[in-house]
């Protein structure tokens, strides 16, 4: 994607609530490697490891918009398997962080009542 615009990252509340409960059990492994992740996430929006991920509810985005769960280890076991939610806006290039959790957390994803609120606020703020 050499010479195409490098996407802005915005992280959500719910995004900076979840990141900091992660980095206390994980500490400055999971710090260096979600600044990696985001730094790639620049330049790359859909990397191998992430994927198009289904809407919880009746929530739809607008045209532009679209949802994505990217998956990465940061330890063995449940709690290493980290998954970082994600929208991508492509016409104005900006990916808002939705919400980042352990498979220890939450086995497939979190609720999905909890995760239309979080998609809301993302989208609003």
């Amino acid at each position: 994607m050499t010479g195409s615009t490098p996407y802005l990252i915005e992280e959500s509340e719910n995004f900076k609530r979840s990141f900091k409960k992660l980095a206390k059990i994980h500490g400055a492994i999971l710090v260096e490697l979600v600044a990696e992740i985001l730094e790639n996430l620049i330049e790359d929006q859909y990397p191998l490891n992430s994927r198009n991920e289904p809407l919880p509810g009746k929530i739809q985005l607008t045209e532009e918009w679209t949802f994505h769960k990217l998956e990465l280890r940061v330890s063995k076991g449940a709690s290493g398997q980290i998954r970082l939610m994600y929208l991508v806006n492509t016409t104005t290039c900006v990916i808002r962080l939705v919400w980042i959790y352990s498979h220890e957390q939450f086995a497939k994803r979190p609720p999905d009542k909890d995760l239309k609120i979080v998609i809301k606020e993302t989208l609003d703020g």
